[in-house]
């Protein structure tokens, strides 16, 4: 016990020694206090622990001490330097390995009338084991290892899931259509996590590509995802960075190479220490020429600012939606001895025109998460110019070129969603419930029989299948079944939106989550207005500015 927390005590000593160094560079001459060493603060380090753990009402281990210790030391240095424990470290890395080792399956928590939670199992990864042992969409687990989940967790559940390679899980599912549970064995393996899930055609000729965050696959998965797309050949292109935390900056640097000309500077960071201090570069001169529109929102941040930054500083893309979080500091991940990891801030980066993005911390932690920077104030942040001329701003996330707020739903739709009547509903339809009349069929994969490929099929399917009134009848049944209050305005209020999300989940049941998210960009009031941006982004990349009927675009925010 000793040895494991040598390192972290040794860390808090340290620092806390490095914080006394400079505070006392500034107190004047005089009679000053007597300075302690490090091992009087050693001392009195693990005296308070000693003390704490022998007096205190609650039993509390040396561990959670030191680690609640650490994070305390962390927070007054900036808001995103942390410390992780194990289980955490664990999953920092294979976030940033772009692996796990699991099933390969989605899991999400339901409501189902008065028996609490259950986890539902979404759409199996591709060739994973779940996928080779028959788990479907819409299966929900009941038992894992013969034990009752309904008042577990989705992060306990997900921690039993999850386990070293080669070894067994036995879990037991319900399925529609079937009375008795079915039981599976399901070996783990390596599971790719997929951090750019979602590239279609959003429209004829202009493709539709979403990151998720920045790992060490995703300039591999989006240089993929565009060879598909035909990238080259299309109108325009689509890139959605909205809610995307950041991640790797190497990362960040790649995919913005994608696009930018060669030897471009895509973002430099400066730091104290040594070596910390960078001009990054686009090294390629393969590039992505079609018109470019950028989505952000307030949570896309790090490495999608520097992302959406770069190509805003270029002028090689429009910026739509809201404007981004505002994190501009670097952090540089240390492995400490036992186990646990160390995120601490190395840097600052700044834009090609010099913007350095992050927003004032200077206030609690509560508002700088929860209260981002109003869009219009701009009073007080830095100006900077794109390579044509046009104004910028630092010190507060990225600005959009147009501000585009994301529709909210409104309460029907909210409670609608919230008691997941939709997923319930495609659910039934699955289990071949389908009212009388209805002409209603579930599409069909020709893959798994013979003819066109899944991705084909779906998109026409799309296109094809009708929500018909026979169907909506039945669809107002089932919400009366659940005890939903509602009148005939709310459904004719909201017809689109019931359509539209019948038709999504159906689709994620039939072809996976892409094809229903194909679907749901149908109503993406962001993605509608990219799509109208287009023309202006063709301008933007063949002149390298916008015609002054254009830059009003910019202006109306």
């Amino acid at each position: 016990m000793k040895h494991r927390f040598t390192v972290l005590v040794l860390l808090i000593i340290l620092t806390s020694s490095l914080l006394g160094g400079l505070l006392g560079s500034n107190v004047s001459a005089g009679s000053a206090p007597a300075q302690n060493s490090p091992n009087d603060f050693l001392r009195e380090f693990t005296e308070a622990i000693d003390t704490i753990q022998k007096t205190h009402v609650d039993n509390v281990g040396a561990d959670q001490l030191i680690y609640s210790a650490i994070k305390g030391m962390l927070r007054v240095l900036d808001p995103h330097s942390s410390f992780f424990d194990p289980k955490e470290f664990k999953r920092l890395r294979e976030e940033q390995h772009s692996k796990y080792f699991g099933l390969g399956i989605r899991v999400r928590t339901l409501l189902r009338g008065d028996r609490g939670k259950v986890v539902v199992v979404e759409p199996p990864s591709i060739n994973s084991p779940a996928q080779r042992r028959g788990l479907r969409a819409g299966d929900v687990i009941s038992k894992i290892a013969g034990e009752s989940i309904d008042d577990w967790t989705q992060d306990l559940v997900v921690d039993h899931l999850r386990g070293p390679r080669g070894t067994t899980v036995e879990i037991t599912v319900e399925r529609p259509g079937i009375r008795t549970p079915i039981q599976f064995k399901v070996e783990r393996d390596e599971i790719p996590i997929i951090t750019v899930p979602y590239a279609f055609e959003v429209k004829p000729g202009v493709g539709y590509v979403k990151i998720d965050r920045f790992s060490e696959s995703t300039a591999d998965e989006l240089r993929e995802k565009l060879d598909k797309l035909g990238a080259n050949k299309l109108s325009g292109l689509i890139l959605d960075l909205r809610d995307n935390p950041g991640g790797l900056l190497n990362q960040a640097i790649d995919v913005t190479d994608f696009f930018v000309r060669k030897n471009a500077l895509i973002v430099s960071t400066q730091g104290r220490m040594q070596g910390s201090s960078h001009k990054y570069t686009a090294p390629s001169v393969d590039k992505v020429q079609v018109p470019l529109v950028v989505l952000i929102n307030k949570h896309s941040a790090s490495a999608s600012e520097i992302v959406a930054g770069a190509l805003q500083d270029h002028d090689r893309a429009l910026i739509a939606g809201e404007t981004s979080f505002g994190k501009g500091l670097v952090q540089s991940v240390y492995t400490m001895d036992s186990s646990t990891g160390l995120a601490l801030t190395t840097a600052r980066y700044y834009t090609p025109s010099g913007r350095l993005i992050q927003r004032d911390y200077s206030g609690s932690a509560f508002d700088y998460y929860n209260l981002p920077d109003a869009p219009g104030n701009s009073t007080s942040r830095e100006k900077r110019t794109t390579d044509s001329g046009r104004q910028v701003l630092g010190g507060g996330g990225i600005t959009p070129d147009v501000t585009v707020p994301l529709r909210e739903l409104n309460r029907f739709e909210a409670l609608l969603n919230a008691k997941d009547i939709f997923f319930e509903y495609a659910r039934r339809l699955a289990s071949g419930q389908v009212p009388a009349g209805s002409n209603f069929q579930l599409p069909v994969k020709k893959d798994e029989v013979k003819g066109a490929p899944a991705r084909d099929d779906a998109a026409s399917a799309i296109a094809k299948l009708e929500i018909t009134d026979a169907l909506l009848e039945d669809f107002k049944e089932f919400i009366r079944s659940r005890k939903v209050e509602f009148t005939g305005q709310d459904i004719n209020d909201n017809i689109d939106f019931i359509k539209r999300r019948i038709k999504q989940e159906i689709f994620i049941s039939s072809f996976g989550l892409q094809e229903g998210f194909r679907v749901a960009v149908q109503g993406d009031t962001q993605v509608q207005k990219a799509l109208e941006m287009m023309p202006e982004a063709k301008t933007l990349m063949t002149t390298g500015r916008l015609t002054p009927v254009e830059q009003s675009l910019e202006i109306k925010k």
